[in-house]
């Protein structure tokens, strides 16, 4: 019986956040701006690592940048899936709400979950027959899959920590651009970690995507699981420490919210 409440919540959480994102991106914004961003964005960092280093160099950044527009769409849509609510007037029903709150916001991770796919899915069916000398094969990727689904989970958790966190405030929107871009530099997006200080390659080590891209480019270029199985379990702790953080942090805000009944409605 508590298992099927919990699934209800979260299916009520899910029908939510899909209904949510078919309003926000409806044909001719999704035609107009949603897929044009997911396609331009990645492409000038091609075309700028084509130009500096040649093909090996340009296919490192159309890897990368498939993945960095998961974590921009991640970072955003989760850090400021709260002040949506905010936004739209009901955040005040999420918090008096009896159901619990934990499957209700996994739910309302789903659509900016698959957002996220969606944006790497369109790098590489549009960019990769513009490469043919990337050696970017439907097959390799396919394997590679799994792995990028599982990268965007981790940095869906940071997202939610990074909403948790300025869930008070009116800064939610831009603290998520500025670490989702911020990830562009020290996650080996469009150049190796290698490249970077020690000091900035130990932060980019301890944040989402750095450990899964380096697996997703080693399955990509042939590596077996099994090979790649340490990185896989490092992006996997620390997508779990983003996320127990997340409804840590969350959680405590919600309650205190409750207590007190001050909160900042946008």
């Amino acid at each position: 019986m508590v298992i099927g409440r919990l699934w209800r919540t979260f299916l009520a959480g899910a029908r939510a956040s899909i209904a949510m994102e078919s309003v926000d991106y409806s044909l001719p914004r999704l035609l107009g701006n949603k897929i044009p961003r997911n396609i331009l964005q990645p492409l000038f960092f091609v075309i700028l690592a084509n130009t500096a280093g040649g093909s090996e160099l340009g296919r490192f950044a159309l890897i990368g940048n498939a993945m960095g527009n998961a974590a921009i769409m991640a970072l955003v849509n989760l850090g400021i899936s709260i002040e949506i609510e905010k936004w739209a007037g009901t955040f005040p029903l999420l918090l008096a709400a009896p159901a619990n709150w934990l499957p209700l916001m996994i739910g309302r991770a789903t659509a900016a979950y698959f957002d996220s796919l969606l944006g790497v899915l369109t790098t590489f069916v549009v960019l990769t027959p513009f490469m043919p000398n990337a050696g970017l094969s439907a097959v390799a990727l396919l394997m590679a899959a799994p792995l990028m689904l599982l990268t965007t989970a981790t940095m869906a958790g940071l997202g939610w920590l990074l909403g948790s966190i300025t869930l008070p405030t009116r800064t939610g929107l831009l603290v998520s651009n500025m670490v989702s871009y911020f990830m562009f530099v020290v996650c080996g997006v469009n150049f190796p970690l290698e490249a970077l200080p020690s000091w900035l390659q130990g932060v980019g080590r301890f944040l989402p995507l750095t450990h899964g891209l380096l697996a997703i480019r080693g399955v990509i270029d042939g590596a077996s699981y099994r090979e790649v199985s340490s990185l896989i379990g490092s992006e996997v702790l620390i997508g779990l420490i983003y996320a127990v953080l997340a409804w840590t942090i969350f959680r405590k805000r919600m309650m205190d919210t409750r207590r007190t009944g001050q909160m900042e409605l946008i």
